[in-house]
């Protein structure tokens, strides 16, 4: 069987993805930025430790594996040429990174061309890279569970507009498809699950699965920022976050796509499917 490394195996992604390829039987080797974070790390496991500002400890984590699985917090273009870089040094080729939809809307919204300036490092190295261009996350929903639990209620500024969320899960089984598979070095998949949703529709979904009235509330973008920015987000991610939520409030990101199928034989889970695996005992 190959090896390799996963970046982010503490996250949504990358750990799922972790279990996955250790579970098909490949040597996993995950990199955590400090010791203390090795307790999140699944049991079989190979450990290193480092950090994406430096490329010396990526290059040690990079030897010997066959690919890596690159996610970053930020899309810093730094942190992608010290993969590169290290990659390099160590020998590796296959890259697969995760990326965003927002890559490819129309008009670009700020954090999509700040992602595209990062795969475009990428895409200049001349290594087998692969972009996951995921769509909103189902688990983003999670970010809804302190006003549901405190207020019964969820605050939003992108309805009317409809995303396609896609489960963090399905999006592991394609990069493990990319990583062990050949024929996807220089490709763009386009990830999402199976049904495009407002966010009300979403949260009428949470309301069914959970048993509870949760009542919507709509803002506008800027109201969103301006409570953002109260709340203590800079000024700056607050006015990006404005933007993006101009696009979906148009429904630029509601575009549906069998990728996911298409890569990996198996349809992804739905919204509801994912409430109802999800444990959501603290929003009951």
């Amino acid at each position: 069987m190959s090896s390799f490394l996963v970046i982010g195996a503490t996250g949504n992604v990358g750990g799922a993805l972790t279990t996955q390829l250790h579970e098909q039987g490949h040597h996993v080797r995950a990199l955590v930025r400090s010791a203390s974070r090795t307790e999140l790390i699944p049991a079989g496991i190979d450990i290193a430790v480092g950090d994406l500002d430096d490329a010396e400890s990526l290059t040690e984590a990079a030897r010997g594996v066959d690919g890596v699985f690159f996610m970053q917090l930020a899309p810093l273009p730094a942190q992608a040429e010290n993969m590169i870089k290290a990659a390099r040094t160590a020998g590796v080729r296959r890259i697969v990174v995760l990326s965003s939809i927002g890559t490819v809307l129309e008009p670009l919204p700020v954090i999509g061309a700040r992602i595209a300036g990062r795969d475009q490092v990428f895409r200049d190295s001349g290594l087998d890279v692969t972009y996951l261009r995921a769509n909103t996350l189902m688990s983003n929903a999670t970010w809804w569970l302190p006003t549901i639990r405190n207020e019964g209620r969820v605050y939003d500024a992108s309805d009317p507009g409809r995303t396609v969320p896609v489960d963090t899960y399905d999006i592991a089984r394609v990069a493990a498809v990319a990583l062990t598979e050949d024929g996807h070095a220089g490709r763009a998949y386009i990830l999402n699950g199976p049904q495009a949703l407002t966010a009300r529709e979403q949260v009428e979904i949470l309301a069914d699965v959970l048993g509870r009235t949760i009542e919507f509330v709509p803002l506008t973008p800027e109201q969103f920022a301006q409570h953002s920015i109260e709340q203590g987000t800079p000024p700056e991610t607050a006015a990006a976050v404005q933007d993006l939520n101009e696009l979906l409030r148009a429904g630029r990101a509601g575009v549906v796509t069998d990728d996911i199928t298409n890569l990996t034989g198996i349809a992804p889970r739905t919204f509801r499917q994912w409430c109802e695996v999800r444990v959501w005992g603290r929003a009951r």
